[in-house]
């Protein structure tokens, strides 16, 4: 299976993004927990990055709306990972013991890139917009900014409901997800009060 996403949606009017190599800047960060691959009976924990396309729109609703493209990624930093490979590149520099250690991926967010989008054509003839490449800004390259909200989601930390404010085909990624499941128990558990006979005083 492959680790990047189409642009394009099911059901989705939105025309691809065009080929070529375009300044973007990452908006989104989601946790999405385990991930089973059916075609490879496999499970695994990923993540969905996402950019804003500099200076891109689209038209959806009849208005003009910043372009933003994402891929998925199997979370890890082994020297074999697709995430770790595209980090290198966007850093600019391979990463250090102590960063692979312990690497706060929560850093990307915010930052500028160069990404390069290609068109592969499916076999079922469908035509997909991926990401081919990714690199550091050029030295005295202007440095974007944001104009979209950032998004962040952390199966571990963040409150379950919050799933429900992410784009609906994000949410039903997360729904499907063991971790999810176990995130949504221990937190309810975590939340849940002590019955108490007083006046209403926690019984500390």
């Amino acid at each position: 299976m492959s680790l990047t996403i189409s642009e394009k949606k099911e059901g989705s009017s939105v025309p691809l993004l065009e080929p070529g190599t375009y300044p973007a800047v990452c908006h989104m960060l989601i946790d999405l927990g385990i991930q089973y691959n059916e075609s490879f009976k496999t499970s695994a924990r990923k993540v969905l990055i996402g950019w804003e396309v500099v200076g891109e729109t689209v038209e959806i609703g009849g208005e003009p709306q910043p372009r933003t493209f994402s891929k998925l990624y199997t979370a890890s930093l082994n020297e074999k990972a697709t995430l770790r490979k595209d980090l290198n590149a966007w850093r600019g520099r391979p990463f250090t013991e102590e960063e692979l250690a312990a690497f706060d991926l929560n850093k990307i967010v915010g930052t500028p890139c160069l990404i390069t989008i290609i068109h592969n054509q499916s076999s079922n003839g469908n035509t997909y917009a991926n990401l081919a490449g990714i690199a550091s800004l050029p030295k005295g390259f202007p440095r974007p900014s944001l104009t979209v909200p950032t998004v962040i989601y952390d199966i571990d930390s963040d409150d379950p409901s919050k799933v429900d404010t992410l784009p609906k085909w994000i949410a039903d990624m997360i729904h499907k997800s063991p971790s999810y499941a176990d995130r949504v128990a221990n937190y309810s558990h975590l939340t849940e009060l002590p019955d108490s006979d007083d006046d209403g005083e926690l019984p500390f």
